[in-house]
């Protein structure tokens, strides 16, 4: 058996970048080769598994290289395994050393920049705005009335100084004919624009008025900042706050995540066939979906709220005084939850698929506690209170020193720090009387205290809150999905970590958990089963992590990460410290920590 799971979620992480295309080549500027499945179809590169972005065939949950046959795996389900590719025949070692250095003399043209695919066989070029293609060699056409660029070769009709035309991109510059038009049969074009439709195409266009812009005239060029939380800001800021740009709302890359497609009235929340950042789900100010490290992410974007715009004279700018869009008729919330509540860049977070996790969004999991402990040993833990943290007490059974401990709240990526992250050291950790580092898997869960900062401990942000812990009876029915979360190992014999992961498990009746064939009387009544038949899992590097179950979107810590057979494999189910069976020792630790402080 082993003591340190993490979800068994064995994706390759791939490249950083969106939408370049792959060049496989001998020698820079050649002609690409298309990679292609045992029966002769093509495979779409880079395609999206697991809500990570692949550019070359992998061996996720199979042992032969495989690919998808549309840009969303995720969403389509149609795949196939990769046909070996053909040989150079005059590809020697010299030569097959300069293809992995491509990047070395940069094929990427007009600023693109190359990265390498880990085949080594091959690079990709990402393009600056402005410019497409393998090798970024085309140069778009910028068109002011809808403000976006057309690849080469790309036609669309517009209204220009009141005339209908019908455009080309040729060469990097724009080439327009006056066409004819009838009268729409309804109009699209939002914010009073009138509505043409070009007769030799069928094509609807929206002549703008008030300041507005875009094809639908949904978009404000000139709005420079945000009012309130910035669910009414149309504006084209298009670049998150580290640099980052925006994917559009409509991307095929986006799928279960708050998109063009899944937003009810998406329209209104000012979501289209756009890459501006927009505040479609309440948040705290304007953001947008990106890749990050080859996972779908998201981040906040750059643009200024209009509270901050305060003119020369001392006055606020007039932005200020805009009302936010259903403001005037918005009822008084009921009052927020303190604990168990997340971020909803996904439609629906707790998918529960059985053949694998898929890479957590940033604040998905505000209660996730890196654990670092010494040089190399690592485990995972459950934000339960401003100063306390709940862990597996295997994680600490060779009691290290306080000064071994390091707790970092609000992290993403392993061992990467950011803006949104904090760290704290310990001040002591407590185990349950019944605790014996001679079986480990009994009463396996410990209490750990943050030592202060400036006299408090964590401070709640979008991004570290705790959660909510159950009531001493609480009981969740057999088979309801709950999630599991950490960096651990994506497959039982790997020696890295992962960004954070995330996957549903089904709670497994307690019988079934102790019969001969899977664990027998190794689980008591003080533990918990999920997981038993699909290839999800915790593995080496999630022990301490939660098993986190939600009523009412609200989640509660129903157990903790502890033991099982191996990662993922079938008929051996991850065991979980059942919370709800320590509630009075955890609360007696608690509250005596409020008397003594």
């Amino acid at each position: 058996m082993t003591y340190g799971l993490l979800l068994f979620l064995p994706f390759l992480l791939g490249t950083q970048g969106l939408l370049q295309e792959t060049v496989i080549s001998k020698e820079p500027h050649a002609k690409s080769e298309k990679v292609v499945t045992t029966s002769g179809k093509e495979c779409v590169l880079p395609f999206r598994q697991g809500g990570i972005i692949h550019h070359h065939c992998i061996t996720v949950l199979a042992s032969r290289p495989w690919c998808s046959l549309t840009s969303n795996f995720d969403r389509d389900q149609k795949w196939g395994f990769c046909a070996p590719q053909r040989r150079q025949p005059n590809v020697s070692v010299h030569t097959a050393r300069r293809i992995t250095n491509l990047c070395r003399v940069p094929p990427c043209q007009n600023g693109g920049t190359c990265m390498l695919v880990p085949s080594g066989l091959a690079f990709e070029c990402s393009c600056p705005e402005g410019f497409s293609g393998r090798l970024c060699e085309h140069k778009q056409c910028y068109e002011t009335v809808h403000l976006r660029h057309y690849d080469a070769g790309e036609s669309w009709g517009r209204i220009h100084l009141r005339n209908v035309e019908q455009c080309t991109c040729v060469g990097g510059k724009i080439e327009c004919q006056r066409a004819r038009y009838t009268p729409c049969r309804s109009n699209p074009c939002q914010n009073d624009g009138t509505c043409r439709m070009i007769t030799a195409t069928g094509k609807e266009v929206c002549n703008c008025r008030h300041s507005y812009s875009g094809p639908h005239c949904s978009f404000k060029p000139e709005s420079e900042c945000y009012n309130s939380r910035g669910m009414s800001y149309r504006g084209v800021a298009s670049t998150t706050a580290s640099g980052a740009r925006c994917l559009p709302w409509n991307s095929d890359l986006l799928y279960d995540e708050l998109h063009l497609g899944t937003v009810t009235a998406a329209p209104l929340r000012g979501l289209g066939e756009h890459a501006y950042c927009r505040n479609p789900d309440g948040d705290k100010m304007p953001w947008c979906y990106t890749v990050s490290k080859g996972a779908i992410s998201w981040e906040y974007c750059t643009v200024p709220s209009c509270k901050m715009a305060v003119s020369s004279s001392g006055r606020m700018n007039t932005f200020d005084k805009l009302p936010e869009l259903g403001d005037s008729d918005r009822s008084v919330p009921a009052k927020k939850s303190v604990c168990g509540t997340k971020h909803k860049k996904r439609v629906n977070v707790a998918r529960g698929r059985i053949m694998g996790g898929t890479s957590a969004m940033p604040g998905s999991h505000p209660w996730m506690v890196a654990i670092y402990i010494g040089q190399s040993d690592f485990c995972a833990g459950t934000l339960i209170d401003s100063c306390w943290v709940v862990s597996a007490a295997h994680c600490f059974f060779r009691n290290p020193l306080m000064s071994q401990l390091r707790m970092v709240l609000g992290q993403h990526h392993f061992n990467v720090s950011g803006p949104d992250t904090r760290t704290f050291g310990v001040d002591k950790y407590i185990f349950p009387k019944e605790f014996s580092m001679f079986n480990p898997t009994l009463h396996d869960i410990v209490l750990i205290k943050l030592k202060k900062q400036d006299g408090r401990c964590v401070k709640r942000t979008p991004f570290i809150r705790p959660i909510c812990l159950p009531d001493k009876g609480m009981a969740f029915p057999d088979s309801y999905c709950c999630s599991i979360s950490g960096w651990g190992h994506r497959q039982e014999k790997a020696d890295t970590y992962s960004s954070l992961q995330e996957a549903g498990v089904r709670l497994i009746p307690h019988d079934i958990c102790r019969r001969p064939e899977v664990y027998g009387n190794h689980v008591t009544s003080d533990m918990l089963c999920a997981g038993l038949y699909g290839c999800v899992d915790a593995c080496q590097g999630d022990s301490g992590g939660p098993l986190a179950c939600a009523k009412d979107d609200i989640n509660f810590l129903n157990g903790i990460i502890s033991w099982g057979e191996g990662c993922g494999r079938s008929g051996k189910p991850g065991v979980y410290t059942k919370v709800a069976n320590y509630m009075d020792w955890i609360n007696s630790v608690i509250r005596r920590k409020a008397k003594n402080p």
